[in-house]
């Protein structure tokens, strides 16, 4: 099972990283129509933000997953592994919280603009709301299942490696 949902989690990666691609096309092709023929491509602003709001969650779970996040381990390394492992169940349990969170708050709002036919945009580039709105959703559940994933682990003793020693090859088994 664990195999399955790291290639499902680098699958979304690698999407997000195809969304930077084609954000990157969209952006000099805009700045090239400027430039060589006083014609910027019309929806650039809108489909810039929805890419980042999308490429942005949609690394996230992976990046959650091999535990890449940005992180100051200052104090979690003067503590002792059973402490830590501790202290690392409770930073996850907040981000699974988070994730819900912005599952709960955001979830009326995605209703709203699928009943309204809610868009991005205005007449001359229209990006509808409704796809991004349930897509962060989804994306939503599935960074908060990891962060859920790593707190039974920390309960369990199993985040008291420090991060030098611990890649994330050798991290245990769990079911997200």
């Amino acid at each position: 099972m664990k195999l399955w949902i790291d290639r499902a989690l680098l699958g979304l990666h690698v999407l997000g990283a195809c969304v930077l691609i084609v954000l990157t096309a969209v952006i000099c092709y805009d700045v090239a129509g400027r430039i060589l023929w006083n014609r910027p491509f019309a929806g650039t602003s809108e489909l810039a933000g929805v890419g980042l709001v999308l490429l942005t969650f949609m690394q996230a779970p992976y990046v959650i997953r091999q535990r890449k996040l940005l992180r100051v381990t200052f104090f979690l390394d003067l503590l002792p592994p059973a402490a830590r492992s501790q202290l690392n169940a409770l930073t996850y349990l907040l981000g699974g919280a988070f994730f819900i969170a912005m599952v709960i708050a955001s979830w009326e709002p995605a209703l709203a603009g699928w009943n309204t036919g809610e868009f991005f945009g205005n007449d001359a580039f229209r990006i509808p709301a409704w796809p991004l709105r349930f897509g962060t959703l989804v994306l939503w559940v599935i960074a908060a299942m990891v962060c859920i994933g790593f707190v039974a682990d920390g309960v369990r003793g199993r985040l008291g490696a420090k991060e030098e020693e611990q890649s994330p090859e050798q991290e245990p088994d769990h079911v997200v």
